[in-house]
């Protein structure tokens, strides 16, 4: 046993303790007294890495068996039925070398929820037969990103590194690597790796919650002390990642969508050794700034570059990328030289300067602020996240690794600067037209690789210091008090502190969380925005605009945690600025003052609309499931068209007519606002009077607009087939709620919360009729609703469709069997997940928030839908279950294929079924509302 000294923020009062079990298991408990949920989460350092040569995704293979049966619960749903009903969730991952599994539940049923957990680890059954299945299940993974881009140009990368470094293998899996072979059986193989990589010596387990640390103690020697042990602890890597014949090269790779990128990176040993300076970090602030002066600057007043990031790329315990990615222009798709003779000058101007140490100091305090007042966080975000710290910081870093940051010498800030050098470069060119010779494995894509010329690289490799190029300035918006408000100044609820008939402001001072920071949001109702596709298409261009116009002014706000958003709404355009609450009404007014002055110049115009119509295209190439989902938001909600409608419109936008747009959009304008966090009420009145005089700057001012809505009552069952860019069939069942009452409300979080784990255990574990799978309480314009949803590499609809149909009725037959107690215990869960307090100030601001755009003002939905639960009956809950299977139910089917034969089901396309929704279309109002 040991118990060591953890460091933690003064603000942070959970209790924790360190210990290590006889088997050498590495455990950290956190005493959380407030905890709704426990949780616990179980870190191994084993992953794709260690996959056998012969047998590519094995690790990640062998993490979907854990859940399927152990020696002491060998039923292959029971773990999951168990965490669902009590209140839980789970779920895990398998990474290159790591994987991580975790769960919460009600804390009652802790206890027997550990003993599961542990049976994982200790006993898995690997059955045969669900080593069948899941291998088609893992096929079904594979096949479903086959057109990911993310993945296909992870596999270009991985056949341009040392085919000797375990980055180069396979990680996914799929029927062909994963199969039976004549040196053995794919089950053998289970049960070998498991033996010959799982070991407690490479585990650490965290438990978070309100139970005393001795009875965690107690759990954790109970249930996981027979964990094998027989590992020693893994050695680092020792192969390199990269030959010198795999750098100074460019690898052009063609994507699926339509992309268009140029990403720089520069070859750094293990990081790790160095967490306590952060001086990666901070030289991928100064690279990625974007106010004045800085290299994003420079290259978009040259027309080569849209956006920048910096500081990403693959990393592991002896390798890091540090890549620099740019969006580029169709000039600077031309004139990629010139990208890198500034990024490269840029590079040698820091390399010519000490540390910048007022900017270091800068990253300092922030990061001290963050851990100072560290944002609240679940219990299992709290689990999952220590368990994977416990692989990297020794104990008394476990929770300060993340915000250590001590100044580094000269020495190691030149050292690793000294890595940034066209000899250790490698770009990679992502667009539609690049040259290619070859296709990468497993995901076809096109790609060729190049080697960089000599004379580039000596060219780069002198590069000088461009004037033009300069270090952030000193933050203007660091300064300011964070004085905590003292706890009594808490409100339960927001109050309206002006309500006219075109300014309605709410506030709520927060103490709960104890922290400095709070949030504004600024409706803005415009007419002007909403009257037809094109007006819908021309706001969202608007609003790209204008963050492009103003991004460089207000970037420095951003690098303090001050953020800013705005998003085109239903009624208009939202303002939503968080952070700290210092500075932020200064922000906002900022912001406001910004709108009524905009200037917009032809060429970025033509330059935005051309990325947004492409990214509106792209979606095109959205998965199945996803695609029939957006088509269901845009038939039910009449201001949300289908995005080729809305990229049409875009398309045929000219410059004028923008500029006429632009000049009419600030009128008959209404405002609603909520103020809630660490704010005092004189800085309540303060946003009243900014708002006050802003609004008074405009032509005139309107009334709150209504919400629209479609009634899709009387249409019946109704089928529509959409054509969509993959190979893969998708169905989607929606059954809409009959009326927006909280009664409605709880019987389909009910079903949804019982349905979810059976129907993916039915569908996807012992039918194998799909990856995704799975059920959503699915409320539009607050009607409540559920969705069945299913997508499959093989399964044609009609067949999903009668699974699903069968599901529905077996499972109803099951719940008319329930005696009252077990009813009870089902609902306790959802109750449970119901009653859960809010675990941030910013979830709490977007509740209240959402509650006032649902004309909510007595925020009080959420008590009458946990009255309603508790209500409930068997006899209601079946009664209501018997409803929706009835042939003539308002039920919307949305499906890549046609519609069954000998269906009662009518057919139907989008376009005709939404002009008849749009005869029955509404306004929502607290008329049509329970509210």
């Amino acid at each position: 046993m040991e118990n060591s000294q953890i460091l933690q923020s003064p603000n942070d009062y959970r209790q924790y303790q360190y210990l290590t079990l006889e088997n050498g298991l590495a455990v950290l408990l956190v005493h959380q007294a407030d905890s709704e949920k426990s949780a616990a989460a179980l870190t191994v350092n084993v992953g794709h890495f260690d996959d056998p040569a012969e047998r590519e995704g094995l690790a990640h293979f062998l993490e979907h068996m854990l859940f399927l049966g152990s020696a002491n619960y060998p039923d292959a749903g029971e773990y999951q039925h168990f965490i669902n009903h009590h209140g839980g969730s789970h779920n895990a991952w398998t990474g290159t070398e790591h994987s991580s599994f975790f769960f919460d539940i009600d804390t009652r049923f802790f206890a027997e929820a550990l003993a599961r957990f542990a049976d994982m680890f200790s006993q898995p059954l690997f059955n045969s037969e669900y080593v069948e299945k899941e291998r088609h299940a893992i096929e079904a993974e594979f096949s479903l990103k086959l057109k990911d881009d993310g993945r296909r140009i992870y596999q270009a990368h991985k056949e341009s590194i040392n085919p000797a470094h375990p980055f180069a293998k396979f990680s996914v899996g799929n029927l062909s690597t994963l199969a039976d072979t004549e040196q053995g059986s794919l089950q053998h193989a289970l049960q070998e790796f498991f033996t010959t990589q799982y070991s407690a010596s490479r585990m650490t387990l965290t438990l978070v919650s309100s139970l005393s640390l001795a009875q965690q103690q107690q759990y954790v020697e109970q249930y996981f002390c027979t964990l094998p042990s027989h590992l020693p602890k893994k050695p680092p890597l020792d192969v390199p990642l990269y030959l010198q014949q795999h750098q100074a090269i460019q690898l052009n790779i063609q994507p699926h969508r339509d992309t268009q990128k140029l990403v720089v990176s520069f070859a750094l040993p293990d990081i790790q050794p160095w967490y306590r300076y952060k001086v990666i970090s901070f030289i991928a602030h100064i690279l990625g700034d974007e106010g004045p002066g800085s290299l994003l600057s420079l290259l978009k007043q040259q027309d080569l570059v849209n956006q920048l990031s910096a500081g990403g790329g693959i990393d592991g315990s002896n390798y890091k990328d540090f890549t620099i990615s740019f969006e580029l222009t169709e000039k600077g798709l031309i004139e990629r030289d010139r990208i890198l003779q500034a990024l490269f000058s840029m590079l040698a101007m820091l390399k010519a300067k000490p540390l910048p140490q007022p900017l270091f100091a800068e990253r300092q305090k922030l990061l001290h602020w963050a851990y100072l007042y560290q944002e609240p966080a679940t219990a299992l975000q709290t689990a999952n996240h220590l368990s994977v710290s416990m692989q990297h910081y020794p104990v008394h870093d476990i929770i300060f690794g993340d915000y250590r940051m001590e100044q580094p010498d000269e020495a190691l800030y030149q050292q690793v600067l000294g890595y940034f050098t066209s000899e250790n470069m490698r770009l990679m060119l992502i667009a539609p037209g690049v040259p290619v010779q070859q296709q990468a494995r497993w995901y076809h894509t096109p790609y060729s690789i190049d080697k960089l010329q000599p004379d580039l690289l000596a060219q780069l490799s002198n590069a000088k210091p461009d004037p033009q190029l300069r270090l952030p300035a000193t933050n203007p918006y660091l300064d300011g008090d964070i004085t905590l408000l003292a706890p009594d100044k808490h409100m339960d609820n927001p109050v309206c502190i002006h309500d006219e008939k075109s300014l309605c402001v709410w506030y709520k001072a927060d103490t709960e969380f104890a922290s400095p920071k709070g949030h504004l949001f600024v409706q803005l109702s415009l007419p002007q925005s909403l009257g037809n596709c094109r007006q819908l298409a021309a706001t969202r261009l608007w609003v790209e605009l204008f963050l492009d116009n103003i991004n460089q002014q207000f970037y420095a706000a951003t690098t303090i945690g001050l953020v800013y958003n705005l998003h085109v709404q239903r009624q208009g355009i939202s303002i939503h600025t968080s952070g700290l609450s210092a500075n932020q009404l200064r922000l906002l007014q900022d912001l406001l003052q910004q709108m009524l002055q905009q200037d917009f110049s032809e060429h970025r115009f033509n330059e935005l609309k051309r990325q947004l119509s492409r990214h509106w295209r792209n979606s095109s190439k959205n998965k199945p499931v996803a695609r029939l989902f957006s088509q269901l938001s845009a038939l039910l909600q009449p201001q949300n068209p289908e995005i080729d409608i809305l990229a049409d419109a875009l398309e045929a936008l000219d410059f004028q007519s923008f500029i006429q747009f632009h000049q009419q959009l600030l009128q008959q304008v209404h405002i609603e606002s909520l103020m809630l966090g660490n704010w005092t009420s004189a800085q309540a009145k303060q946003l009243t009077t900014i708002l006050k005089q802003w609004q008074a700057k405009l032509r005139d001012t309107g009334n709150r607009l209504p919400n629209p809505q479609f009634n899709i009552q009387g249409l019946g069952p109704v089928w529509l087939q959409l054509d969509v860019e993959h190979s893969d069939h998708a169905l989607v069942i929606y059954l809409p709620a009959q009326h927006a009452t909280p009664e409605q409300m709880a019987l389909f979080m009910l079903a949804n919360h019982v349905m979810s784990p059976e129907y993916f255990h039915q569908l996807r574990t012992e039918q194998q009729l799909g990856y995704l799978v799975g059920t959503g309480y699915v409320p539009i314009n607050m009607l409540p609703g559920i969705a069945f949803y299913v997508q499959s590499p093989t399964t044609s609809c009609d067949t999903l469709y009668e699974a699903t149909v069968m599901f529905f009725r077996a499972f109803l037959s099951d719940t008319e069997t329930l005696s009252a107690e077990e009813f009870a215990e089902i609902k306790h869960g959802i109750l449970a997940q119901l009653n859960e307090r809010d675990n941030s100030l910013g979830a709490r601001a977007k509740r209240y928030w959402l509650a006032l755009g649902q004309q909510d003002y007595s925020f009080a939905l959420n008590e009458r839908i946990v009255q309603s639960m508790q209500q409930l009956t068997l006899e209601q809950f079946t009664g209501f279950l018997q409803q929706l299977l009835l042939p003539d139910y308002d039920a919307i089917f949305l499906a890549t294929d046609s519609k069954p034969e000998h269906s009662h089901l009518r057919f139907s396309d989008p376009q005709s079924l939404k002009q008849q929704l749009k005869q029955t279309q509404i306004d929502f109002d607290t008329t049509d509302k329970v509210i």
